[in-house]
């Protein structure tokens, strides 16, 4: 499977906004989403990973806003996965307004056994859909 970056286009509605601005929570619930529809088009869906595992909590995020993002804005997202350790990957969005980049976020997640916790190495199809990567990979902590 080739590197793979997921793409797609929304418009930022009266829920996710605080006084017109976006509410900066939000933009977690946008890469939630981004993770979850990457995972569907390289055909491990949550659904399929909550019955073959491995588990992927987020042990870290981050977010940078670098311009305001505001209520009827047509926002577009680009989700990858980089940064592959040997437990941990790191998933990548991106978030622009007419091709201006307005904030960009980044989860950490380490794969476990979700019956014992312990961390797992990263799956094989994971590591083929992740994005090359010069970054030295620190492991974070385990769960």
């Amino acid at each position: 499977m080739a590197a793979h970056v997921h793409a797609a286009r929304f418009l930022v509605v009266m829920s996710e906004v605080d006084m017109a601005q976006i509410h900066f929570t939000a933009v977690h619930r946008w890469m939630d989403r981004g993770l979850s529809e990457w995972l569907v088009e390289v055909g491990h869906p949550f659904t399929r990973l909550l019955e073959e595992g491995p588990g992927i909590p987020i042990v870290e995020t981050r977010c940078s806003f670098v311009g305001r993002i505001m209520l009827d804005d047509v926002i577009d997202r680009t989700t990858e996965i980089g940064a592959v350790g040997r437990t941990s990957f790191r998933s990548r969005h991106v978030f622009s307004r007419a091709g201006e980049v307005m904030a960009r976020g980044e989860l950490v997640h380490v794969c476990v056994d979700r019956e014992t916790r312990e961390t797992v190495p990263v799956p094989q199809w994971l590591r083929d859909a992740a994005v090359p990567d010069p970054e030295d990979v620190t492991e974070p902590g385990t769960i």
